[in-house]
């Protein structure tokens, strides 16, 4: 990962050679694939498994469900940052250095997931400082402000005025 990478991932516009520039596509890879594991292992803590413990386990409040939702979401970071490098290992270990490199290239060509990387760690450095002063801590908040990125640069992304 390199200034090209920061500089692609924050929004200006690069050159096709400065698109080449990847003087670490393993690194690039495999922080792209930790962090999309770290997502959906959170979301499916947030979004599956404590509505699920909810319907199983007293109480069956909203305030429970409400709980159980923001923990279950900070738990589900844990499983991702194990999952996304044995994804990545399991995907990539017999590639050759090109493979590394041609992937690297064509995610940071791709403008929709470029915007989704760029407002999903916008989103949770966002909503760690706002967590500082709310109720939730900063960790469950900074996941909120990860899902809000999400959200919003997915929305505008597929949207029909999304580029």
């Amino acid at each position: 990962m390199g200034c090209s990478w920061l500089r692609n991932l924050v929004g200006y516009s690069l050159t096709e050679d400065e698109l080449k520039d990847i003087p670490n596509p393993r690194t690039e890879l495999l922080f792209h694939v930790t962090f999309r594991s770290v997502q959906l292992t959170s979301f499916v803590g947030f979004a599956i498994v404590a509505p699920v413990v909810t319907l199983i386990k007293q109480p069956r409040t909203v305030i429970a469900l409400r709980t159980r939702v923001m923990k279950y979401a900070v738990y589900g970071l844990i499983p991702g940052t194990v999952l996304g490098p044995a994804l990545y290992y399991a995907r990539m270990r017999h590639q050759p250095e090109e493979g590394y490199f041609d992937r690297c290239y064509r995610l940071r060509h791709n403008k929709n997931q470029v915007r989704i990387d760029r407002m999903s760690i916008l989103g949770t450095l966002a909503g760690g400082l706002i967590g500082v002063f709310t109720p939730y801590g900063a960790i469950e908040a900074a996941v909120l402000g990860m899902y809000s990125g999400i959200l919003l640069a997915s929305a505008y992304s597929y949207s029909p005025c999304g580029c």
